[in-house]
């Protein structure tokens, strides 16, 4: 079932709104439960199956800046996600100047465990869900984007295609 983000991502014009919290609340949801959404986020069956916990939500709004917290694993990259969300606020809602989050860290794919001790690195945990197929890493080594198509190939249109290697 289409809505109004699947329209804008179709180049449909959407209508706008005044920037506040219930606007960003309601622009989030039609992200999250779009077309594209069900792919990036952990609240479909699909993407949940596979290892895809990621959350979106609205963190602050202070003035014409909008923050956004992450959470969970995506299989996009963190800033591919909160890339989407920024682009679809700004269209919704003009009034917005900069849409990001409250930690850069948080759009790192990694987070490194560190000792308060020593200062070493004693783990590497990967923020992002597991490449259940084997198609991010193939598209990553052939030079492919893989969010540009994301992780079922049913949703993507065109000849898009994977060579075996």
């Amino acid at each position: 079932m289409r809505n109004t983000y699947d329209d804008w991502r179709q180049d449909v014009p959407v209508d706008q709104m005044p920037l506040d919290e219930d606007a960003v609340f309601m622009c989030l949801d039609e992200l999250v439960y779009s077309d594209s959404g069900k792919q990036m986020f952990g609240v479909h069956d699909g993407p949940a199956s596979i290892g895809i916990t990621g959350e979106i939500g609205l963190l602050e709004i202070e003035g014409p800046e909008v923050y956004l917290s992450l959470s969970g694993n995506f299989w996009h990259t963190r800033s591919h996600v909160l890339g989407r969300a920024a682009m679809y606020l700004n269209a919704r809602i003009p009034e917005i100047m900069h849409v990001s989050v409250s930690d850069p860290d948080i759009l790192n794919d990694f987070e490194e465990v560190i000792d308060e001790d020593t200062g070493e690195i004693i783990e590497v945990i990967d923020r992002k869900s597991p490449d259940f197929n084997g198609d991010r890493e193939t598209m990553t080594y052939q030079g492919i984007d893989p969010d540009m198509r994301g992780p079922f190939v049913s949703a993507i249109s065109g000849e898009f295609k994977i060579i075996p290697s």
